[in-house]
């Protein structure tokens, strides 16, 4: 039954459904639509078209949020509706971002070789504690990140059933834009994943959680986030605190790099590369990984001509008329 209500009730329902045929999940989106419709209703709305009074009253800052996560994050979303109508030759008013309020990027924080076997090191030392598993799973974990190039969020999800210790493959189930794929292990990581499920999983069964707490519970990336904080403290590497990194989500940059870094110093042609990378990382299409090349020759200056011969091919130079 739908959740959408009002005179754009079938029009939602539409958008909807066409954001998760690309492969969306639009679940919190969906409900942040759904209250929408009901202020359609609550507003005495009657047709279905969008006018800049409609828009306008939606789109105002409300008292409980502020502009970054509450309301720049609606806007952005109802937008796309907007746009959605407009391509179907409907009359929309579309909303606009408020002036100033635009994101600046992150810059990923490279981690060298020498700063990674610190990390690593400091993740073997995470004091024991019998209320938690900690000790066990961070050196995994991190690990694990760092050598396939997981989100967070696809490594606590991960179920003993989508761990092939025998074949050495992550199946990885419903990651970003809804995709499943699969990621071989390397020989020593295929090792340490042996040695943590014989210590941590001798009892478990295939629906338990790979990264599991005292209680068998999965952690959060919340607390692997914590404590990565707390492991890069130990390390000697400075945090520039929230929002300004290193992130744990900077292994999986991390990983990439020193992936490209190792092609071109065996001598691989990275224009061929590059597309397994895509692959591996799960993105939608090459231009998605084309930035690592970038990144990997800003770190790794040395390997610049290597670079510069690939990136004309994924972002040709256009000549002016």
């Amino acid at each position: 039954m739908s959740t959408f209500v009002g005179p754009f009730a079938s029009l939602l329902e539409q958008f909807v459904n066409f954001k998760r045929s690309m492969g969306y999940k639009y679940i919190t989106e969906s409900q942040t639509l759904a209250d929408f419709s009901r202020f359609t209703v609550q507003s005495g709305v009657t047709e279905p078209v969008l006018t800049r009074e409609i828009v306008e009253a939606w789109c105002k800052q409300r008292p409980f949020e502020t502009k970054r996560s509450g309301t720049n994050k609606r806007v952005s979303n109802f937008r796309q509706f907007a746009l959605y109508l407009v391509s179907l030759g409907h009359v929309a008013h579309i909303p606009m971002y408020s002036k100033g309020n635009k994101q600046v990027r992150y810059a990923a924080y490279v981690f060298t070789h020498e700063e990674m076997e610190r990390i690593f090191q400091c993740c073997d030392r995470v004091f024991p504690n019998r209320h938690s598993t900690m000790h066990l799973v961070m050196p995994v974990l991190v690990r694990m990140l760092y050598s396939c190039g997981l989100r967070i969020s696809e490594a606590v999800n991960l179920q003993i059933k989508h761990v092939d210790l025998k074949n050495g493959v992550l199946e990885i189930k419903k990651a970003k834009n809804d995709k499943d794929r699969l990621v071989p292990l390397s020989e020593s990581m295929l090792a340490v994943c042996k040695t943590y499920s014989q210590i941590v999983h001798r009892h478990s069964c295939g629906e338990d959680y790979f990264f599991v707490n005292a209680d068998h519970k999965p952690y959060c990336s919340a607390s692997i986030y914590w404590r990565f904080r707390e492991i890069l403290a130990v390390a000697g590497i400075s945090h520039g605190g929230k929002g300004n990194g290193p992130r744990l989500h900077d292994l999986r940059h991390v990983f990439a790099v020193h992936t490209l870094q190792e092609a071109d110093r065996k001598g691989r042609d990275l224009y061929a590369v590059l597309p397994v990378l895509s692959a591996y990382l799960g993105h939608e299409s090459i231009l998605a990984t084309s930035q690592y090349l970038r990144m990997t020759a800003e770190v790794y200056p040395e390997i610049m001509d290597a670079v510069n011969k690939v990136c004309a091919y994924v972002i040709p130079e256009v000549a002016a008329p």
